[in-house]
């Protein structure tokens, strides 16, 4: 690039005047190094000079460049500058890049102008707005655009259809996406990967694992089509509903599949193994991971150290820690907090509320999920001051009570006949736009039938 801008640079010095093409290959190369300033210098430089008039291709480079740089408002000043107007591409490139920032009604009203110059739309045009649409979660309006498009002669291809068969599965849609993939098939429309694994994805989500797997097994028939994220996908879902051994068998396929796991499948059957209580077989595969160059992050560590530390293997979970600590890895709340979750869960408050209250000399603050661990504890053990005391320093500290911190506190103080402060705490919850859960109500209810509150309280609480 800076060989061909000194080059640029020389015709000026001789007194020539570079040809557009000459121009629009600079251009292009600034654009593909994000360099879209100095690309924008330069087309400026071509315009003031008059004596080059750039040419739809130096605008559709920079308007690619700005919609690349998320700068839509560029784009579409650039748009109106265009002599003879824009063409198909223009429009698709910024009403795509509308549509992936969910601008879609500003992409719609570029549509507008698109039909009333006489642009007709083409498949990527439909797929950006259903692809815009889909991340709203407008799964109905992105079946209307599909219908639409059919009506006009447009026919979706294998992207169209595979970004509208992942909005409708993640929103548990299988049966519409099953008819979705129908049609791609009536239109002799060849589902990819994406396609599939989104369905088996959508399976999974319903707890439907056989569908899951007769999806996955007609992937393996079709030769190339499975790749590690569709068994990751399988896997997770047999893990999530506690079939590990099914899982375990998609990861020994993988090898005849010619597939090489990576970090995301080691966590999920690592996971998968800790629920199950199989701490054995996790920590083998955790050492099996690193000798096959797979190196665990951060998440690994955090898996491993919740599964030890739920089944009380809290020796190993610091020698776990310590292994963390040696590799400069970053130690952050959220793997403290399961410790002193696990701590907590095994009855050893004292060890937990040290770990706690080191926190800040370690440089870390806790969060919500670690104050609402250490008030349930607390509140567990009978500890009430000290859950008084922390939930004042919560509050001192800028970390606000959520509905579960509110649930846990009343319910300790109704627990150890603390009804006064608690019917407080309520009032106060409701205040916030928070609701008693099932647990707290029940309380609440028997605490009413015994006649030791306030009957005034109860409609507060079916307002909430």
């Amino acid at each position: 690039m800076g060989f061909s801008f000194s080059v640029l640079g020389h015709f000026f010095k001789l007194g020539l005047q570079p040809h557009v093409r000459t121009y629009n290959t600079q251009i292009n190369g600034f654009v593909l190094g994000n360099r879209v300033a100095e690309a924008t210098r330069l087309f400026n430089k071509m315009v003031e000079g008059g004596h080059c008039k750039p040419s739809d291709v130096t605008y559709n480079t920079l308007i690619k460049g700005f919609c690349m740089m998320g700068s839509n408002s560029a784009a579409i000043q650039l748009l109106r500058k265009m002599e003879r107007g824009a063409c198909k591409l223009t429009y698709n490139t910024i009403i795509d890049s509308l549509c992936k920032d969910t601008l879609v009604d500003d992409g719609l009203n570029l549509f507008s102008e698109m039909i009333s110059r006489g642009v007709a739309p083409n498949v990527i045009t439909y797929t950006a707005f259903i692809h815009g649409v889909c991340k709203l979660g407008k799964w109905k309006e992105a079946t209307r655009l599909l219908n639409e498009m059919v009506s006009q002669n447009i026919f979706p291809n294998a992207i169209t259809f595979s970004v509208l068969v992942d909005t409708l599965c993640k929103e548990g849609m299988v049966l519409d996406t099953e008819s979705v993939v129908q049609m791609m098939i009536q239109r002799d429309v060849e589902p990819n990967v994406i396609t599939y694994s989104s369905l088996m994805d959508g399976y999974c989500l319903r707890g439907e694992l056989n569908q899951a797997k007769k999806v996955f097994d007609l992937m393996v028939s079709k030769g190339s089509m499975v790749d590690v994220h569709s068994c990751n996908i399988l896997m997770n879902g047999y893990c999530k509903h506690k079939k590990i051994n099914e899982a375990k068998k998609v990861f020994q396929k993988m090898p005849c599949l010619k597939l090489l796991p990576n970090t995301v499948t080691y966590n999920s059957l690592i996971d998968g193994f800790c629920k199950a209580g199989r701490i054995g077989e996790a920590k083998k595969l955790f050492s099996e991971m690193q000798g096959c160059g797979q190196l665990p992050n951060v998440q690994t560590y955090t898996i491993l150290l919740d599964g030890l530390c739920s089944n009380q293997r809290f020796s190993t979970a610091i020698e776990l820690l310590k292994e963390m600590d040696g590799k400069k890895m970053e130690l952050d709340i959220v793997i403290f907090t399961v410790l002193i979750e696990g701590l907590c869960k095994a009855g050893n408050i004292e060890s937990a509320k040290n770990l706690f209250c080191g926190l800040s000399s370690k440089g870390l603050h806790p969060n919500l999920r670690t104050y609402n661990v250490m008030l349930q504890a607390l509140c567990d053990k009978c500890l009430l001051a000290e859950a008084k005391q922390l939930l004042r320093e919560m509050e001192e500290k800028g970390c606000s009570p959520d509905g579960w911190t509110y649930n846990i506190i009343i319910r300790g103080f109704i627990n150890n006949n603390e009804t006064s402060w608690a019917m407080g705490l309520i009032q106060e919850m409701v205040g916030r736009g928070f609701s008693a859960d099932a647990s707290t109500m029940e309380l609440i209810i028997d605490l009413l039938s015994k006649d030791r509150v306030d009957p005034a309280l109860l409609p507060l609480l079916k307002d909430s």
